[in-house]
């Protein structure tokens, strides 16, 4: 069995106006987390906690 890591930027209006603003996507990114975005990683530690997959398996795939 395989697991699956995810991050899914929901679109806010925030992050809409910074993205029809051609904004960087670190600042885009940064919007997104502070709206309520789990990133890859995150949820990555949230499989690891819940005993899905290794810590060394997500540092392996999620790297930033």
């Amino acid at each position: 069995g395989r697991v699956g890591i995810f991050e899914v930027l929901p679109v806010s209006e925030k992050v809409a106006r910074l993205t029809l603003q051609k904004s960087d996507a670190t600042e885009i990114e940064k919007q997104a987390v502070e709206d309520g975005m789990i990133t890859m990683k995150q949820d990555g530690y949230l499989k690891v906690v819940n005993a899905e997959t290794t810590i060394e398996e997500v540092l392996r795939v999620a790297h930033e």
